[in-house]
């Protein structure tokens, strides 16, 4: 077994209903939802599938992707603090739910500790 096979088994044992079915390809997967869960795999240093995912869902999302590219390129002052601050707020939701919605209580309070160490 390779490590973004081990990674991905730990991932889908962690992530709720929803999460596990959008990556075991039963439901469609949005650009929202690959951007949260591109962020949830990299904080919990999941890096292997992380890139795994990257690999599988890039192609998916190029126009998205290349959307955004272009946008940031563009950007030629500094990000506003309350942009910044908004995107804190939403991986900081992200994290919260993901910890939520996590199988069981044992597993919900594990992913908390995690999350409240970083």
């Amino acid at each position: 077994m390779h490590r973004e096979d081990i990674e991905q088994f730990a991932f889908l044992y962690l992530c709720g209903t929803r999460d596990r079915r959008l990556l075991l390809g039963r439901e469609k997967m949005s650009f929202a939802d690959f951007d949260r869960l591109i962020y949830i795999t990299a904080f919990l240093g999941l890096l292997h599938y992380n890139l795994k995912m990257w690999n599988q869902y890039s192609v998916q999302f190029q126009s998205q992707l290349e959307t955004l590219n272009f946008s940031c390129e563009r950007i030629t002052a500094p990000l506003d603090m309350t942009e910044y601050e908004e995107d804190i707020r939403k991986q900081e939701q992200w994290l919260t739910e993901f910890c939520s919605n996590a199988p069981n209580q044992g597993v919900q309070e594990y992913l908390r500790n995690v999350v409240n160490r970083n």
